[in-house]
């Protein structure tokens, strides 16, 4: 006879089923049209910037954009949104080599 203990709860094997209503959900926040616009508008003068630096030889956009992305992971510790911010721009200045 299997009983079980009270407080120790062994999961059914249909509970798996509830949770993949959250696999869908890749951001636990939702940013307006104008938010969106304000990050990407950001992320491109920050990948203008980085390319001048580079034109005049100071830094890599690769390399910058690399340092930044490691930098996301490292935020988004304390704060996703911020970490998801970085990564993105680190992704735009990745997609304009």
């Amino acid at each position: 006879m299997d009983t079980a203990v009270a407080g120790e709860r062994k999961p059914a094997p249909w509970d798996w089923i509830g949770r993949l209503k959250d696999l869908g959900r890749t951001r636990p926040y939702r940013l307006t049209r104008t938010e969106r616009a304000m990050i990407g508008a950001q992320g491109k003068a920050l990948t203008m910037l980085v390319t001048a630096l580079q034109a005049r030889g100071h830094i890599e956009t690769r390399e910058f954009a690399d340092m930044l992305g490691v930098f996301s992971v490292v935020v988004g510790e304390d704060d996703d949104l911020e970490g998801a911010i970085l990564a993105a721009w680190a992704g735009m200045m990745k997609d304009s080599l």
